[in-house]
């Protein structure tokens, strides 16, 4: 009897899935009557038994939001949102929209894991589309809410992200802080299993990174040796782990048997985990480059190219593969392949300074090599002479010189005049561009008849005064909108005024301020003049590096990067 009941139930389910798939969930859902006397509780634990099943588990998320919004019920609407935000672990705007509804609704609930818990996995799905600024906010909203409630278990979750999130931007120190107090909190309060384990591998991989080998060896070889028993996965990481940290301490035959008896299960179960993989790989290569095997070498960091041109995957280890590839390909003069790859590194550079925006300074310092770009344009030059010299005809050859001589020609004239432009500007003191002066204000003769009543002239005249005096235009994306707001007026009068007292359109308003803001730094300044193009133009509020010397060039005549060059000449 009892068999059949649960046979019954079975078919009254796929019923009701197939209903609510041929109305489409884009529609309004239809609760089951054999659902509707459930509770939220209910509905949520159905969930969670059903949860390796993608299909089943959606359609009780989308019963339990269904639910929650016909009884009004404020936590149940959290837990359905939340719920919802795992329907499509791929559209992270889907995601984000449903947990920011979850949220919305259970700020002010004080529950034991609302808003905590949606905070948390907020932060997860800004980390994943690269905004580490927001998930940070994100774990420490989970921190301060779990605190208040004091859910110990999401506060220490709250607190292992933030450590991984610190790991992955390189504060290694602060990293190995939090997970070792995470780490005492499992331990004291006997947290075992997967979770625990997670925690461990953490603070083996900081060690590592800090070059505490020792301290790294110790938690790897516990963890080894409680994975076996808890999570075969984590057991392969462990063993990957220990065996980068063994070509750290020069132990290349060990590191080699480690790295090779994990990578492989890793790869084939854990394919979404692509960080170890590239990690594993590099230093595979690195190991074959020690014992002189290029075949090895080089089939490895094939293997990291691989990752960034299929899987579309990129890390700083991947970057030093391709700084390797470049280094031996011009160790054996094949100017082609160098040329090649220096270009995917700066590819790989590109993606790197997308995906951490927060950080792209930090990447810019550590990892802009200046000597790269000059490698580049001298690998291109050589390349396109060797191909001149063999395509070129005799009966060219007139025609080419003529060609030549009128280049020439026109680059001496043009070093001329920017030399001129140079020295005018190395004689100009640096001039503000503030015309109106604060102590005149109020002096009613200077303001013009525009349109707009005086006293409002004269505050925004006041306003774009103290503007420039403590440096606002070094903002990034700044715009008349949120310049007018900060000055407590409108767009159209900010705009107006400046055409009219500055003349100029507000764009370049902007731009040129910046680079009068920027000549004396360099001028006075020999470590700015050391950073990139690309870091100044950051530094001074510009997006990109040609915005910057596009206004710069409208502004003295002369381009940036000519402007230091003559600066460093003259040191």
């Amino acid at each position: 009897m009892q068999t059949n009941q649960r046979y019954q139930s079975a078919i009254l389910l796929g019923v009701c899935l197939l209903l609510n798939t041929m109305i489409g969930y884009s529609q309004k859902f239809v609760l089951p009557d054999s659902l509707k006397d459930k509770t939220v509780d209910e509905l949520e634990r159905m969930i969670f038994k059903h949860s390796r099943d993608s299909i089943i588990a959606t359609f009780y998320s989308n019963a339990l939001l269904a639910k929650a919004k016909q009884e009004n019920d404020s936590l149940g609407l959290a837990m359905g949102y939340r719920q919802a935000s795992f329907n499509d672990l791929k559209d992270l705007s889907k995601r984000s929209k449903y947990l920011d509804s979850s949220i919305t609704v259970s700020k002010h609930l004080n529950d034991n894991r609302y808003p905590a818990i949606s905070y948390l996995n907020r932060a997860g799905v800004y980390k994943q589309i690269g905004n580490y600024n927001k998930a940070l906010d994100d774990y420490l909203a989970a921190l301060e809410y779990a605190d208040l409630v004091s859910n110990k278990s999401l506060y220490y979750s709250a607190k292992h992200n933030i450590g991984r999130l610190k790991e992955e931007i390189g504060e290694y120190n602060e990293a190995k802080k939090m997970y070792t107090d995470v780490f005492v909190y499992e331990k004291k309060n006997n947290i075992s299993g997967k979770q625990h384990l997670i925690t461990m591998l953490g603070l083996a991989n900081t060690y590592r990174k800090l070059h505490l080998t020792d301290s790294a060896t110790f938690y790897n070889k516990k963890g080894i040796k409680q994975s076996i028993r808890d999570s075969l996965n984590i057991y392969y990481l462990f063993v990957l782990n220990e065996g980068i940290n063994l070509y750290a301490s020069k132990q290349y035959k060990a590191s080699l048997d480690s790295i090779n008896k994990s990578i492989s299960f890793i790869e084939k179960h854990e394919s979404h985990n692509m960080g170890p993989i590239v990690n594993g790989y590099l230093h595979l290569s690195k190991i074959y480059k020690k014992f002189n095997n290029n075949k090895m070498f080089l089939k490895y960091l094939s293997k990291i190219d691989w990752y960034y041109e299929e899987a579309k995957f990129t890390s700083i280890a991947m970057r030093e593969g391709y700084e390797l590839l470049i280094n031996h390909y011009k160790s054996i003069d094949n100017k082609n392949k160098q040329l090649y790859y220096i270009n995917k590194l700066f590819a790989i550079d590109s993606v790197l300074d997308s995906n951490y925006k927060n950080l792209s300074k930090k990447i810019v310092t550590e990892y802009d090599t200046p000597g790269l770009l000059k490698e580049k344009q001298r690998l291109i030059t050589i390349l396109e002479q060797k191909e001149q010299t063999t395509n070129l005809k005799f009966s060219i050859t007139l025609v080419f010189v003529i060609i030549i001589i009128i280049f020439l020609v026109h680059i001496y004239r043009k070093n001329v005049r920017y030399k001129n432009r140079y020295t005018a500007l190395m004689n100009t003191e640096n001039q503000s561009t503030i015309i109106v002066k604060q102590a005149t204000i109020g002096d009613k003769s200077i303001l013009k008849s525009i349109g707009i009543p005086d006293p409002i002239v004269s505050s925004i005249l006041e306003g774009l005064v103290h503007f420039e005096e403590k440096h606002g235009f070094l903002s990034h994306n700044i715009t008349t909108h949120k310049l007018a707001k900060k000055l407590n007026t409108n767009s159209k009068y900010l705009s107006k005024v400046i055409n009219t007292y500055k003349q100029k359109n507000f764009s370049v308003y902007i731009n040129e301020l910046r680079v009068d803001y920027v000549i004396p730094k360099l001028k006075n300044d020999s470590k700015y003049r050391l950073y990139s193009i690309k870091a100044i133009a950051r530094e001074i509020g510009f997006n990109t590096d040609g915005a910057f010397s596009k206004a710069f060039y409208k502004k003295t005549g002369i381009y940036p990067s000519y402007f230091i060059k003559q600066l460093e000449k003259e040191k």
